[in-house]
């Protein structure tokens, strides 16, 4: 037995050890359940298991805060919705839209979700008189909607609908003539007359659910304590970026119909928001904006061109300027150019520019552009005026800080490349960082109808999607196309400085092949004019051309004793014509070998004649040279030709001129006379 229970102890024991060492389960998330009805485009399932849309990012950031997850449950209505949060099915209703009357047990939550404005649809051949306007039986209370039909020469009669399905198709089978909806799908393509009534969405939960109900209202306060702007954002993200509808008031209708023309001028021109291509044509963000402006309102925007602020000023005061573009979203700071700005269209990050790898001295000089809004809203609260220098423009201002003017400068992030490239300041780099950011908006004269700036507020919301991001985004990438050699030095300095080694190899390459080429052609040249065509021997002019090397060397070879120098010419006899040329060419080169061995013969080369020689000879005296030839002469008789040799001291003479005397003396010579003659003086006068 005390075995026994010694091991069920260890068992024991072990069994607790492993209970300890087993992972401990997380307690399970909460689970609520949310209503919602599709199809109304604030909460929906666009494709299987990927919700999206205004609500459901909302209630997503609310959960974090609430500590659940949400399951999303689709309703067939709203009537349905109702029924299910009545018995507990769901917990949470978001967006009902309507006066709640219809749930008259539900508990709404203290803050409002989103706020949308009703808008009434109308058949595209809508041209008023009395007409049939849907509504839903649960929708919101309507008290514009007479305003709105007086303002647009209508009378109605409001048809009541169950749910939005049956209104649609009741609206797409022309059974009526409108409807009155939520404005959830603002890039849709329907025909909206008017938009009215801004309404808030909020939350619903049962009265039997208080604890839930606390604890939702704490979540969507510490909510908006930690993202404030929320509803802005998901606003400007689901709505506002797919393009509100262009709703137009008859009054702002007649002031367009009136206008037809809006003089305009341009506050930033600079790429990528305006410039001039290279046709001379207007193109950049604020370009695509201008010619939206005219084909939405159905009128022709004219461009005042201007230079300065100033010269804008001057036409504003003037009444010659309707709108500016581009100018900062800044009441106070337009109110003195005379200018009402509009809502911002586009937000300009502006960041540091400075040269490249150069570090900032503690006090550093920052060029900037005078009477600029960055200049009067950052700049100069930012540094004080004894290190600011003051520009004309930004791309001055580049060049500035790349010249070493000044340290550091700031501009639009956008335009920074063009503005690099316009400079030629390719020592400069930006940073990353936004240092501030600057709404942009259209500046109105506040001499201008108030409608314009209204319409302008509502064109505003009605800009495509992506047009001027993609108009900035094409301008600011424009500059990779012109490329030019210190744009390539700056930034591909390695692959830069190997196309210059590369290139100046070829170019070396290419002169030193001309320059060995034209060296062989002149060597080729210049052996042909010192050689034989046929015996490839020295002629008479490489003689002539080596005479003072040949005399410089007998010279250094007999020095302190005397030397006799004659030009000898050996010529086959004449009845060697008699022979084929090969046994004439053969025999004259073994006789120039024969020669070139002889130490008294200090050159040798052939002749004008076929099968003649003239040596440079010399000797101790002319008798020894004598006998030196007259061997050699014996010599040759032993070849099948026969050798006559002729003798003329060079002495004073040219080489040419001896070498035409011993030829003259070599015809003088035969077999009778002697095999070798001197030339005599008195032949020159036979």
């Amino acid at each position: 037995m005390g075995n026994f229970a010694r091991t069920g102890r260890v068992i024991l024991l072990l069994l607790s050890l492993l209970t300890l060492c087993l992972p401990t389960s997380r307690a399970a998330t909460e689970t609520l359940q949310v209503g919602y009805v599709p199809g109304t485009g604030f909460l929906e399932e666009d494709r299987p298991g990927h919700m999206q849309g205004n609500g459901y990012e909302y209630m997503e950031f609310l959960s974090n805060f609430l500590g659940v997850e949400f399951t999303y449950v689709p309703c067939v209505n709203w009537w349905e919705a109702g029924a299910k949060l009545a018995r507990g099915e769901i917990d949470l209703l978001p967006a009902m839209p309507g006066d709640y009357k219809t749930l008259p047990f539900a508990r709404r939550t203290d803050h409002v979700i989103a706020r949308f404005p009703m808008e009434l649809v109308v058949q595209d051949n809508f041209s008023g008189g009395p007409v049939k306007i849907g509504t839903l039986d649960y929708n919101y209370p309507l008290p514009s909607l007479p305003k709105v039909a007086s303002e647009h020469g209508f009378t109605y009669e409001l048809i009541t609908f169950n749910d939005p399905t049956t209104m649609k198709k009741a609206f797409m089978n022309h059974e009526i003539d409108g409807c009155v909806q939520p404005l959830l799908h603002p890039g849709k393509k329907e025909r909206v007359l008017a938009l009215f009534d801004r309404v808030s969405y909020r939350l619903l939960v049962r009265p039997e659910a208080p604890e839930l109900f606390a604890r939702v209202n704490a979540a969507q306060d510490n909510l908006l304590l930690n993202q404030p702007n929320i509803r802005n954002r998901l606003n400007d993200k689901y709505e506002r970026a797919k393009g509100f509808p262009l709703v137009l008031s008859p009054a702002e209708k007649a002031y367009l119909q009136d206008k037809k023309v809006l003089r305009a001028a341009v506050f930033i021109k600079a790429k990528p928001y305006m410039s001039k291509d290279s046709h001379g044509n207007w193109t950049g963000a604020t370009q695509a904006l201008l010619n939206q402006l005219e084909k939405d309102l159905d009128i022709k925007v004219e461009l005042v061109e201007t230079d300065s602020l100033e010269e804008i000023t001057r036409w504003l005061k003037r009444g010659n300027l309707d709108i500016v573009a581009d100018v900062p979203c800044d009441f106070s700071w337009l109110n003195g150019l005379g200018l009402l700005p509009t809502q911002s269209y586009m937000d300009t990050d502006f960041v540091a520019v400075s040269r490249h790898g150069i570090s900032l001295p503690d006090k550093p000089k920052v060029a900037a552009v005078e009477k600029m809004f960055e200049t009067d809203n950052f700049i100069k609260v930012t540094y004080p005026e004894e290190q600011i220098i003051y520009y004309g423009s930004w791309a001055e201002c580049f060049q500035a800080v790349s010249n070493g003017l000044a340290d550091l400068t700031y501009a639009p992030r956008a335009a920074v490349p063009p503005l690099i490239q316009t400079a030629a300041a390719y020592n400069l780099s930006a940073d990353t960082e936004t240092v501030f950011r600057n709404s942009i908006s259209i500046g109105v004269a506040r001499e201008a109808d108030i409608r314009l700036w209204q319409i302008l507020n509502k064109e505003i919301n009605h800009l495509p999607p992506r047009l001027l991001s993609e108009a900035l985004n094409h301008g600011s990438h424009e500059h990779i196309q012109q490329l030019s050699p210190r744009y390539l030095l700056y930034h591909y300095p390695l692959q830069a400085a190997t196309t210059i080694f590369l290139t100046m190899t070829a170019i070396m390459g290419i002169i030193y092949y001309r320059s060995r080429s034209q060296r062989q052609q002149l060597a080729e040249l210049e052996r042909l004019a010192y050689t034989d065509r046929r015996t490839q021997l020295p002629n008479l002019l490489a003689l002539e051309q080596n005479l003072p090397h040949s005399l410089l060397r007998l010279q250094q070879q007999t020095t302190g004793s005397a030397c006799y120098v004659v030009v000898l010419t050996a010529h086959i006899s004449d009845f060697a014509d008699l022979y084929d040329s090969e046994l004439l060419t053969r025999s004259q080169l073994e006789a120039a070998n024969v020669l070139n061995d002889k130490d008294w013969v200090l050159a040798t080369a052939a002749g004008m004649d076929p099968g003649e020689l003239i040596c440079l000879c010399a000797a101790v005296s002319s008798q020894t040279l004598a006998k030196f030839i007259a061997d050699l002469l014996t010599d040759f008789h032993e070849q099948p030709l026969t050798w006559l040799g002729g003798i003329c001291p060079l002495a004073d003479t040219t080489l040419e001129l001896a070498a035409q005397r011993a030829t003259l003396a070599c015809h003088y010579a035969s077999a009778d006379t002697g095999w070798v003659k001197l030339w005599q003086p008195q032949w020159e006068n036979e």
